[in-house]
């Protein structure tokens, strides 16, 4: 029986398909396109982490605020106190009040808040004050909730800050890898700043070092009346120069806050309807819709399709836009329709849904606050001035 020679004259005929240099460009294409994949997720990775540092910073802010403010409603004691001067630092001016504790100890103490307004500072005038028997030296008014407000405004914002990191950027290891070295160098920097090695104190050491500081501050301040410093010409001088900006400013800071309202009000309503007689249905994001504005930067919309009750596939544009975009193609999500008007639709985002009515309403709120405020001012001032004028 014959077989047949299985002899290859070209043993690499077969072998070799492709040349040399073709070869070697391909894997400089794809170690070139590995390199970008591993630049863009470090830069997103950054932009995520930046966002993060935003939202801590506004967190820790806030929670320090009212957690200041809890801790002093928990464990001061509500004491009556008179006004007996202030403490002159800069423009801004502290009061000075005498009180008597639950004890019958009689101290005097400097508010921890100061103000370049004099409203609530005019000699002898009682003040409801909140003190802790332990620190006889510090006080606060009990009627300010200002830095409360602030601080509950700051963690809202931190809550918003944390919601867009979390869904514009996909987290993924090189967010870890980006996070893990952005905290190590803050805690370093942090621990060479508050200890640094040749001036490292005990926490006592440290403590008396403040209480020392503290006493030398007030030690350059001395009590003043509050009308002697009113009377000083460069006092009266600010004082006008605040008076004529606040005339300016008050009408927009009531116009801006009624209209932010407004829309506010308005989105709630829209949403409202949606809500109790809307439909919910798959979606997917189709494609992004970018909208340029002047300064150069892209805002990404979402395009969703979806198939409504009837059986129709029905394509809208969300209304909520960001960059980096928080949706990509072919992303899954759920879509919150009109019955009625299928194209009246937005991508459903559950509680999330009402974040930009609160938000339109909180600012808005806070603006006409301001705007009425300022008018308040502006009207006891004048009366102040009327007065001071009327009497000999």
């Amino acid at each position: 029986m014959a077989f047949p020679n299985l002899v290859n004259e070209k043993p690499f005929a077969v072998l070799v398909t492709v040349s040399a240099p073709e070869w070697l460009m391909a894997v400089r294409v794809r170690g070139a396109a590995a390199m970008f994949d591993v630049f863009a997720g470090l830069i997103s990775a950054l932009n995520q982490i930046g966002v993060l540092i935003a939202a801590l910073t506004c967190g820790g802010l806030g929670a320090l605020l009212v957690g200041h403010a809890v801790y002093w409603r928990l464990h001061a004691a509500r004491v009556q106190g008179q006004v007996i001067g202030v403490r002159q630092c800069g423009n801004m001016l502290n009061a000075v009040y005498r009180y008597t504790l639950p004890s019958g100890e009689t101290c005097e103490a400097t508010s921890l808040e100061g103000s370049d307004s004099t409203r609530g500072k005019q000699t002898g005038a009682v003040v409801p004050l909140l003190v802790i028997p332990q620190k006889p030296d510090e006080v606060q008014e009990a009627r300010h909730h200002v830095f409360t407000v602030i601080g509950a405004a700051l963690l809202a914002v931190c809550a918003g800050l944390f919601y867009y990191a979390v869904t514009a950027f996909r987290v993924g290891p090189m967010t870890w890898i980006a996070g893990g070295l952005v905290l190590a160098h803050f805690l370093e920097r942090i621990r060479q700043i508050v200890f640094p090695k040749d001036k490292r104190l005990q926490l006592s050491a440290w403590r008396q070092m403040l209480a020392e500081r503290k006493a030398a501050q007030l030690a350059e301040m001395p009590v003043q009346r509050l009308e002697d410093v009113a009377s000083l010409p460069e006092r009266r001088a600010l004082e006008g120069r605040q008076n004529a900006t606040l005339r300016r400013l008050a009408p927009f800071l009531l116009i801006a806050g009624v209209g932010l309202f407004a829309l506010g009000v308005h989105q709630s309503r829209a949403l409202v309807r949606l809500e109790s007689s809307g439909l919910r249905a798959r979606g997917v994001v189709s494609s992004l819709s970018s909208s340029s504005s002047g300064s150069g930067s892209s805002t990404y919309y979402p395009v969703v399709t979806y198939t409504d009750q009837a059986g129709t596939r029905v394509r809208f544009r969300d209304s909520t836009g960001s960059n980096p975009p928080m949706y990509h193609v072919n992303d899954s999500v759920t879509v919150l329709y009109s019955p009625s008007e299928p194209g009246n639709a937005i991508i459903d985002r559950g509680m999330w849904n009402w974040l930009p009515s609160a938000i339109l309403c909180s600012l808005g709120v806070l603006l006409s606050v301001g705007g009425i405020g300022v008018f308040r001012r502006r009207g006891t001032r004048s009366a102040d001035e009327s007065a001071g004028t009327a009497s000999p």
